[in-house]
């Protein structure tokens, strides 16, 4: 479900943001707790549960190592844009959040 202007409005001002970059990054972040949402559904939670923070830090060091790659070589990627990456990055740390405040499930 892609969120309306008006939505995304209604909640940067219940929330109190000021500024277009934080509009922006709310888009940005609702969109991509969303595809979250969607993998946590097609994974599970044992897939993390397994191997906990070390293994959540492993896959931010494989995202990381590919997008260094990539900006490094200029080369365009040939199955998973950038931005996937990126968002992949800030999906794994929202788990990593998770992992240690005790509410992954």
């Amino acid at each position: 479900m892609t969120l309306s202007d008006q939505m995304l409005t209604e909640i940067a001002n219940a929330i109190g943001l000021q500024t277009d970059i934080g509009l922006e990054a709310l888009r940005i972040g609702l969109e991509n707790i969303q595809t979250l949402d969607r993998k946590q559904q097609d994974y599970g939670s044992q897939n993390i549960s397994r191997h906990g923070q070390i293994g959540v830090l492993v896959r931010c060091d494989d995202k990381t190592a590919r997008i260094a790659n990539l900006l490094k070589s200029g080369n365009e990627a040939k199955n998973e844009p950038l931005l996937d990456s990126w968002l992949d990055l800030a999906n794994y740390g929202l788990i990593g959040a998770l992992l240690t405040l005790n509410r992954w499930k």
